[in-house]
């Protein structure tokens, strides 16, 4: 109870630092997807129609070092995000399914983004994670990122269609089978 109520603050005082994240643009194509972690923020860009349920456009995100890195930049993909955290039990199994997710589809028609909601897990340990029970997709802390697309439990998976509108959600383990199923209608 004592580490959910820290992680809770921590969560609240990362959310509530100010960042100077901006969007320059599209993103060029991914590239060395599992070389670093990247570091998710909220881009600030909201419109009518964004939101968290299923038709609605995703809200989107960019990379805090590398701005020209956003969610709006991966459309005309299905992008699976992945929120998560290292020490969880049930993350750990979701990777075997996002191993085969990432091995099934092409990099240029699915990008599968795992997303760490602990903002006390540092780059050493998600890519420590990564090594261990991940493969070479994207990888990134994003706790700001998290708590916008409402993540209370973790996993959670959301699938997003090639024009940025949320297609899927769910919590908790969600296998390959399913996955595939949501992945294959958006292509």
């Amino acid at each position: 109870m004592i580490f959910c109520a820290i992680v809770v603050i921590s969560v609240a005082a990362y959310i509530l630092t100010p960042r100077n994240a901006q969007v320059q643009g599209e993103n060029p194509p991914l590239q060395g997807e599992g070389s670093g972690i990247r570091h998710l923020v909220n881009s600030g860009r909201e419109g009518a129609d964004v939101g968290l349920d299923v038709g609605r456009f995703a809200p989107d995100f960019v990379d805090a070092h590398d701005n020209a890195f956003s969610l709006t930049g991966l459309r005309g993909r299905v992008v699976v995000l992945d929120f998560m955290a290292t020490w969880c039990g049930p993350c750990r199994l979701e990777m075997s399914h996002l191993k085969e997710v990432f091995s099934a589809y092409g990099r240029d028609q699915v990008v599968v983004i795992s997303i760490d909601v602990d903002p006390t897990e540092g780059d050493e340990v998600i890519g420590s994670f990564r090594d261990s029970y991940g493969d070479n997709w994207i990888f990134a802390s994003g706790p700001e990122v998290g708590s916008v697309y409402g993540v209370l439990s973790i996993p959670t998976i959301y699938v997003i269609d090639r024009n940025g509108v949320i297609a899927y959600r769910s919590v908790g383990v969600t296998s390959f089978s399913v996955l595939s199923e949501e992945i294959n209608r958006l292509l």
